[in-house]
Formats: structure tokens, sequence, C-alpha cells
């Protein structure tokens, strides 16, 4: 196994980045809620889509999600991928990407507000599904030992001192 620093603590250091995702996630989840439990208060939720439509504010809401989703999901990983081709030390291969997997979910937290802000504005309850995906989305890629062995597909050794 290949390490630079044979003192690179990976289970801190996984902590540490999966916190400041978290960290990112709290500005649109709470106002998403604040957000849910007004409308819902005020009776102006809004479960069909089609009644009412405001089309030009719905396809720039829409407009900026897609724009999040692509940035973040079609090339990604074979981007960061590409930059790490040439390292060998798996710590720095882990500390090189944590800027860009920080900066991936805050992408996904400001679609998360863009959703969220389209369901204060509208009270569609069409947005909550998209604020949903951006939910989904930040769990499920939680930078954790788990992520990191199936994204640089780790065996062996690796496998056994990032699962440690």
């Amino acid at each position: 196994m290949n390490l630079e620093n044979p003192e690179f603590d990976q289970r801190s250091y996984l902590k540490r980045l999966e916190s400041l995702v978290y960290l990112a996630l709290v500005a649109p989840l709470t106002f998403f809620g604040w957000v849910f439990l007004d409308r819902e208060s005020s009776g102006a939720l809004k479960t069909s889509f089609w009644d009412d439509p405001d089309l030009m504010f719905h396809g720039a809401m829409l407009i900026g999600i897609f724009y999040v989703l692509s940035r973040t999901l079609v090339k990604w990983k074979s981007t960061a991928l590409d930059s790490l081709k040439k390292v060998k030390a798996i710590d720095v291969k882990l500390r090189s990407l944590g800027k860009a997997i920080l900066w991936r979910n805050v992408m996904w937290a400001i679609g998360a507000l863009i959703a969220a802000y389209g369901l204060y504005v509208k009270g569609d309850m069409f947005y909550v599904m998209f604020f949903t995906v951006f939910l989904v989305l930040i769990t499920a890629n939680r930078p954790s030992s788990n992520y990191f062995i199936k994204f640089f597909q780790l065996k062996g050794e690796e496998k056994e001192w990032m699962e440690t």
C-alpha cells in the first residue's frame, strides 16, 4: 500500500469531511422546513402543477435545477478520477478529492435551495420532488469509507486500510 504520510488518520479526515457536507445541508433544510410548514398552515400548497402554471418562473427554476444536476452528475466522477490518475498515494488522493466533494455537495445544497425557493414562491408540491432528489444525492454520496472504496475501486490492503 502506498501512503505519503503513514500518520494520516482516514477516519478523522472522513468524519470532518462528512460534517462539512452535512453543514452545507443545514440552510436548505431549515429553509425548506420553514417554507413547507408556512405554506401548509396557510393552505397555500398546491398538489396539481397544471392548474395555474407560471411557465416562465417554472422554466427558470428548472434551468437552475438541471444546471446544478448536470454540473455535478454528468462528468464529475470521470473528471475527478482523471485528475488523480498519476497519484499513487491513497492519502493524497483522499485529500485531493475532499475539496471537490465538498463543492459538489455545496452545489447540491444550492439546488435544494432553488427547489425550496420554488415551493416558497409558488407553493407547488412539484418542487418537493426536486428537493428530495438533492437530499438523496447528498446522503447517498456522503464521503465515507465505503464510498471511497467503491469510487477508487480499492482492493486488498488499501480496502482494509479504508475500512479500519
